[in-house]
């Protein structure tokens, strides 16, 4: 009677052992069968060299540049050349080149490795005129030689200055006054440093008050009186703006003097 039941005893655990093996062996192939089928897609590798773009930074105290990261991933198949750096804006679907960089491009990418490009552009003005809405997103592109580039879209910081220009003959002819405002939706504050007149050189000793004047957001307008004798220029077009040290134009106003 005790050997039937030592039997008994020693067939369930043989029992319960195949069960674990076939389990065991089951999930194993079904594994196998599953990798099998998807794993051709996901680990397909691209043909042809190509990059990524990690990051953008844009910094709202300097307009004059941002950064790029650019990545080769470990899967590339060989070392990339970056050759370009574009900027698109979206408020006027107008191409940028970016003409110097640090380091400079043409530039040779490991595979595995990222690299962060300074890129030298004036992004919150073009050719001193203040582009519509620096908060509108714009679109960077890496272009690289022989294969595949990257694109990444961001918003760059938003800074609100407006200024306003009067002349007025009955009052002076020689002075006139600028203000400037820093709204409150800013990102930063901003530093006056320079107001320019396109037919004469303005220098600070003729802008009261003194340059450079800090500016922070939400505060109430500054006028600048400029010292500048305008009788031989009644009647004509000229261009006045306005600088700040950290890149921001708010204006380039055209008008016509006063007679």
């Amino acid at each position: 009677m005790r050997l039937i039941h030592e039997v008994w005893g020693v067939s369930k655990l043989i029992l319960i052992l195949l069960l674990l093996v076939s389990f065991i062996v089951g999930a194993l192939l079904s594994y196998i069968w599953t990798m099998g089928y998807y794993a051709p897609q996901e680990f397909h590798l691209p043909s042809q060299a190509n990059v990524a773009i990690e990051r953008v930074e844009f910094f709202a105290q300097n307009a004059t540049f941002f950064n790029v990261t650019i990545l080769n991933p470990s899967y590339s198949n060989s070392s990339v050349k970056i050759t370009r750096i574009a900027a698109i804006t979206k408020e006027d679907n107008r191409l940028h080149e970016i003409n110097a960089s640090s380091p400079p491009l043409p530039y040779v990418l490991e595979r595995g490795v990222s690299q962060i490009f300074k890129c030298n552009w004036n992004w919150a003005s073009y050719n001193g005129i203040k582009l519509p809405y620096t908060d509108a997103p714009v679109e960077i592109l890496v272009l690289i030689e022989d294969g595949s580039g990257a694109t990444f879209e961001v918003k760059r910081p938003v800074v609100t200055l407006v200024s306003e220009v009067m002349f007025n003959s009955s009052i002076s002819l020689i002075y006139f006054n600028v203000t400037v405002r820093n709204l409150n939706s800013s990102a930063t504050y901003v530093n006056v440093t320079s107001i320019r007149v396109d037919v004469t050189n303005i220098t600070p000793d003729m802008v009261t008050p003194s340059l450079p004047y800090g500016l922070s957001r939400g505060d109430l307008p500054v006028t600048f009186r400029v010292s500048w004798n305008w009788t031989d220029y009644q009647g004509r077009i000229i261009a006045i703006s306005v600088s700040t040290q950290q890149g921001y134009v708010p204006n380039r106003i055209q008008l016509t003097l006063p007679t």
